[in-house]
This record gives structure tokens, C-alpha cells and sequence, in this order.
């Protein structure tokens, strides 16, 4: 059994390099498209949460998994905690998963947040929807930060990673007419160590 599961793990680590190489090259020869829905981003956060505490269960590691949402709209309806988005959802949730992925790798104890919310645009009347990813992890090396979005932007001896997760993020982001960033927390504050990654999204009426 315990060879078994080497043997998926390590399938499953080959299948997604091989994703990851085969997306790198659809977005670079423009072939990269979007399969666009409407559905409520908080909800599928919340699915995407469900399924990383299993493997914070497998990694035995004392991580708190947080989830808040502002949407911003004050009406009493039933869709008042609900924020919709017009968008492609797996590749939303491809960009997600690697981010709390990330934060997991990078993290051994204390809590990852997730903070989703509404924000209006200025001079402009459409809104744009928010999400944030903080951990209270090791934070991100200072030589990998200025080029974090780019490829192959890791230290593998240390992370164990291709560095084409938050390239292909990025471009996923963009293709929505969105932007993504990321910066290091407090380093001189231990209860507010580790890195918050950032992502926005347009939303439409």
C-alpha cells in the first residue's frame, strides 16, 4: 500500500507538470481560450476549502483555514452573501488551487485567510470583485519576488516546484480583465509573517 501511494502521488505530480507545460504552451501560441459562466465565486471558494483541508490533513501540518466575504450589498435578498462572476470557473478554480497550494507548501503552523469582496471602480460605475489569499507562512524569497510571476520563478532545491503554477495565473487573470499581485506581510511581526497574494476580477450587472 505504501508503495501504491508513492506511485499516485508521483502520477499525479507528472499529470499536472505535464498540464502546466501544455497550458504554458497554448497561452504562448494564442490558443488558450475561456469557457465563461456566470456562478457565485464564494461558493466556489468554499468547495476549493473543503477539499485543501484534506490535504493540510495528509501533509500533518497546524494550519487554520479562514474564509470571510463582503459583498458589499446592503438589500435583504436572497443572494445578499452572494458574489457573481462571469467567468471561466475551472480555470478560476485552477488559479485558487495553486495560490492556497502555495500557501500550504510554504506553511507550516498558524492560519491561511481567504478574504473575498466588492470594490467599485472609480469614475466608473461597474464593481470589480476581490480576492485575498494571506498565510502566515515563510514569505516569499526576496530574489524570486520581483519576478514571481514569470516562469520557472522558484528555488526547487527548497519548493520542489516548476515555477509555472502563478505564470499561468497570472495569464488566466489578465485573459478576465483582471490583474494579480502579491507582497510579502510584516516580517518583523511574527503574528503577521508569510505572504497575501491578491487577485480582481471585473464584475458585470
Amino acid at each position: 500500500e505504501e508503495i501504491l501511494d508513492v506511485i499516485i502521488r508521483n502520477s499525479k505530480r507528472l499529470m499536472k507538470l505535464a498540464e502546466d507545460i501544455l497550458n504554458v504552451a497554448r497561452i504562448e501560441s494564442g490558443s488558450f481560450f475561456l469557457n465563461k459562466e456566470r456562478f457565485d465565486i464564494g461558493e466556489l471558494i468554499s468547495e476549493i476549502m473543503n477539499d485543501i483541508k484534506e490535504e493540510i490533513v495528509e501533509n500533518k501540518k497546524n494550519i487554520k483555514l479562514l474564509f470571510e466575504l463582503y459583498n458589499g450589498n446592503n438589500n435583504n435578498n436572497n443572494n445578499n452573501n452572494k458574489i457573481i462572476v462571469e467567468a471561466d470557473r475551472n480555470r478560476l478554480c485552477q488559479v485558487i488551487s495553486n495560490i492556497l497550494n502555495n500557501a500550504i507548501k510554504f506553511t507550516d503552523e498558524g492560519s491561511i485567510t481567504v478574504i473575498v469582496g466588492t470594490k467599485k471602480i472609480n469614475n466608473n460605475n461597474s464593481n470589480k470583485v476581490i480576492v485575498s489569499i494571506k498565510d502566515t507562512g515563510t514569505g516569499i524569497d526576496s530574489e524570486i519576488l520581483p519576478k514571481l510571476f514569470t516562469k520557472f520563478a522558484t528555488k526547487s532545491s527548497i519548493a520542489g516546484g516548476t515555477g509555472l503554477g502563478l505564470f499561468i495565473s497570472k495569464s488566466i487573470i489578465e485573459m478576465h480583465g483582471g490583474s494579480i499581485w502579491a507582497f510579502n506581510n510584516d516580517e518583523k511581526n511574527k503574528d503577521d509573517r508569510g505572504s497575501t497574494f491578491i487577485f480582481s476580477l471585473p464584475l458585470k450587472e
